[in-house]
């Protein structure tokens, strides 16, 4: 079977719902390219994610730095530098487990941001997140966890999906094929392979705002969407524990990322008195001097 008539085929199955059981979601990323995984947040870590969320969002407002899409819908950008909430969600058990059957046990986090549609917000445009990418892979590259704060509905811009489009070598092919909302109670982790087709669903609720956190991955040799090297707070590079340091990549791999021989280990740190020019007896190599 092909993939466009796998896609065809998988469309007219059940279509995943939330659920508690991880052998299912896994076999729902595999055959849709989603899963809707429910009950992974408590009621309280929702409240403090969401309080959290909506007082960066004012805040960002008040400041004059505020990023708006569609308008009305507000995102927040390096969520790492923004409470130590987020940075524990980066990590939680959920984004261990599936990030690894998605992407390997060596995966990264590519950004963590928050996306709040508000009433009369535009529906996004159908993409894919490795969309950089311009082939088809037969693995994902990146995949992406929407951490719902409030209830995921069709009316107030739950994502938008067309389920099994990960397998379709060419993903503007599936542009007019029709596509679904997904829904969930909050508390639920809506998580998708980068390969998939979706987008931001319009708000067409009167009153009812939707937060949602986003932590995107990718594997260890992808260029990250945010870039912790320079952004990150310089204080959480020096107090962070070392396992959120090694999902943003301050490590070495396979040579990737290293400052001088590929056999260095540990976490890396910035070069303060790098291997100089030398000449042939180990001194500082003048090419004044050479021409003398």
């Amino acid at each position: 079977m092909s993939p466009s008539s796998s896609n065809q085929a998988s469309v007219s199955m059940r279509l995943p719902a939330p659920t508690t059981d991880m052998s299912q979601a896994r076999h729902d990323l595999d055959v849709f390219g989603y899963c809707i995984v429910r009950d992974v947040l408590s009621s309280a870590e929702v409240r403090t994610l969401r309080s959290r969320v909506a007082e960066q969002a004012q805040g960002e407002e008040e400041a004059g730095v505020a990023f708006h899409d569609s308008k009305t819908n507000q995102r927040i950008w390096m969520l790492v530098n923004k409470g130590q909430a987020f940075r524990e969600l980066v990590l939680h058990r959920l984004a261990e487990e599936m990030m690894s059957h998605l992407l390997g046990d060596d995966f990264l986090l590519s950004s963590a941001t928050a996306n709040i549609a508000r009433p009369g917000g535009a529906p996004m445009s159908l993409h894919t997140d490795q969309i950089y990418v311009d082939f088809w892979t037969e693995k994902p590259l990146v995949a992406n966890i929407a951490w719902m704060l409030d209830d995921f509905t069709d009316e107030n811009g739950g994502t938008r999906l067309v389920p099994a489009s990960h397998l379709v070598r060419d993903w503007r092919s599936t542009l007019k094929t029709p596509s679904v909302a997904a829904e969930g109670p909050a508390g639920s982790a809506l998580i998708f392979d980068g390969r998939l087709v979706h987008g931001t669903g319009a708000n067409r609720t009167p009153d009812q705002h939707r937060h949602a956190i986003l932590t995107y991955y990718c594997r260890a040799f992808i260029r990250q969407q945010e870039n912790f090297f320079l952004g990150l707070d310089p204080r959480l590079r020096t107090n962070a524990h070392e396992k959120l340091l090694r999902r943003l990549g301050f490590t070495i791999r396979h040579g990737l990322g290293r400052t001088e021989a590929p056999n260095q280990e540990g976490l890396l740190a910035i070069v303060r008195e790098p291997v100089p020019a030398l000449d042939a007896t180990g001194r500082p190599y003048s090419a004044a001097a050479k021409m003398a």
